[in-house]
């Protein structure tokens, strides 16, 4: 049979390529699989404590409300039995437990030339509680805190650390010892509202936790 023009004759000596699923089977055969995607790079640990570390809490309502500290400051002058007047305020011994009991934080809400120099000491018959980001101390008749002492000589320092601790808390006596030594005519401020109020909360106040996220709102202010 005569080919027509165009038509390609097979000829039985041309090698012709295998069938489509020939040609697959022998790829497959012959390739190799590819290796396993390598691990995502480990972080440091530095920058994985950076990542994990906790948004600071919430600052509670009216935490700074500014009250009346001068009624405050008169009414605690009448019931220590001092004088009434600014000039002849007698010093007393202040025990901090909290943001004050940070050096710089009492300068600033002071308004200090120098840093003042705290000493350590600790009493007994209260424990602290929490109340949003600040601690609050409630009478415990076994508990006790440590804390930080400081003298108060001025009638204006004492308006201004009342003002500053606002009248969520009050000034009440307390007793313990600092370096050794029981402490005279000793005072700090401890929750207003009552001890078992649902505003607090059980928990550990943290100062360097403080000091991180809080502190510089009160520093910069100088």
């Amino acid at each position: 049979m005569q080919p027509k023009d165009g038509e390609l004759v097979p000829n039985s000596t041309m090698h012709l390529p295998p069938p489509p699923q020939l040609l697959v089977s022998a790829k497959s055969a012959n390739s190799v699989p590819p290796p396993p995607a390598p691990p995502p790079p480990k972080k440091s640990s530095s920058t994985r404590s950076q990542s994990m570390l906790p948004g600071p809490p919430p600052v509670p309502s009216g935490a700074f409300a500014y009250t009346n500290h001068k009624s405050t400051y008169h009414k605690f002058l009448e019931a220590t039995k001092a004088d009434v007047t600014a000039e002849t305020f007698k010093p007393i011994n202040m025990f901090f437990y909290g943001s004050l009991s940070d050096p710089e934080v009492l300068q600033a809400v002071l308004n200090l030339s120098e840093r003042p120099t705290l000493k350590p000491a600790t009493i007994s018959g209260f424990r602290i509680k929490l109340w949003g980001i600040y601690p609050a101390l409630v009478p415990c008749q076994s508990g006790s805190v440590t804390g930080s002492l400081w003298t108060v000589t001025s009638g204006a320092h004492f308006g201004r650390l009342v003002a500053y601790e606002t009248a969520a808390y009050k000034v009440n006596k307390c007793q313990g010892v600092s370096e050794g030594a029981p402490l005279k005519n000793c005072f700090t401020f401890c929750w207003a509202g009552h001890p078992e109020s649902t505003e607090l909360e059980e928990g550990i106040w943290d100062l360097k936790h403080y000091q991180r996220y809080f502190k510089p709102s009160v520093t910069r202010q100088r």
